[in-house]
């Protein structure tokens, strides 16, 4: 999400609405993974941190416009998650 925040947040796009969407999702999203750890801690288990690949950087999309392609990516995202969060708990 934070990418997103600052693909929207460019001078050359400048979609502040959208900028605030995803910046605000990504501190979110932080704060329910430090959430995670500090659980995860509390109990007894320990954090690892594993790299992670690099974002996209770009969300320009000739078809479906910007906005559309970003907000379809974040969908996806938030279902795999959903998704990973359902699968803990089987």
């Amino acid at each position: 999400y934070h990418a997103m925040f600052a693909y929207f947040d460019r001078d050359n796009v400048a979609l502040r609405g959208l900028a605030k969407f995803f910046k605000d999702s990504s501190e979110e999203e932080r704060e329910h993974a430090e959430k995670l750890m500090e659980y995860q801690n509390k109990r007894g288990g320990r954090v690892k941190l594993q790299s992670i690949v690099m974002p996209l950087s770009e969300f320009d999309h000739v078809e479906k416009g910007d906005a559309l392609y970003a907000m379809e990516l974040a969908l996806s995202l938030e279902k795999l998650t959903n998704e990973k969060l359902l699968n803990l708990h089987s």
